[in-house]
């Protein structure tokens, strides 16, 4: 088969505190849009960080979803996350996820102390360190309400799912994804020795993501 050529369009959804202009998006863009893949990245937090929630986010996702069909979801973390809960209310054909924070709804615990989460809910406000603007950036703590509306990921969606995760990502475990994985069936997981970054796999990544999309 030549590569590319029964490929679907594509929805990038980037990671948390990230952008359309991520090295892994970019990445993405610039190996299958010379294949003729349409490939839509929009930014989640609609040009207002401070104001990021999950359901905004999967609005936005939403709202950029290639038309006339089927098309495949490739996200990253937070956006792994997105991409799953969305591939289960759309008609995605596949999903490509990397390092998904598969319980993003609960996982602040696992990155601040309960001090920092309470002075955060106390006050409204927190910074956090932004990929894209490489400084701290304000946002609300409406990103914690809104998030326990919804829930962790146990099931996958009914499409086909790839997940690549590094065995040395302290971020997101990846032991979620091997749970996940071992109680889904349309998932097949591809673990590599990398962190969460995945940068150093991202040829790998490319290679192997191309690969499933073309069948």
């Amino acid at each position: 088969m030549t590569e590319g050529r029964s490929m679907p369009d594509v929805l990038y959804l980037h990671g948390f505190a990230s952008s359309p202009g991520s090295a892994k998006a970019r990445a993405f863009a610039e190996r299958l849009e010379p294949l003729g893949v349409r490939v839509a990245i929009p930014r989640l937090d609609d040009g207002d960080f401070s104001r990021l929630t999950l359901t905004r986010a999967l609005a936005a996702a939403a709202r950029a979803a290639p038309a006339g069909g089927a098309y495949a979801v490739i996200g990253s973390s937070m956006g792994g996350y997105l991409g799953l809960v969305h591939a289960s209310q759309h008609p995605a054909a596949a999903v490509v996820a990397m390092a998904p924070a598969l319980d993003f709804p609960v996982s602040w615990p696992r990155w601040m102390s309960a001090s920092e989460m309470a002075e955060w809910e106390r006050t409204g406000w927190t910074l956090l360190e932004h990929h894209e603007t490489q400084r701290r950036e304000r946002i609300s703590f409406d990103l914690v309400r809104d998030a326990r509306r919804h829930a962790p990921l146990v099931r996958a969606p009914s499409c086909p799912v790839l997940i690549f995760h590094g065995t040395r990502d302290d971020v997101v475990p990846c032991a979620l994804s091997e749970r996940f994985a071992a109680d889904n069936p349309q998932v097949r997981l591809v673990l590599l020795d990398d962190d969460h970054s995945l940068l150093a796999s991202v040829p790998r990544i490319l290679d192997e993501s191309v690969e499933f999309l073309s069948r």
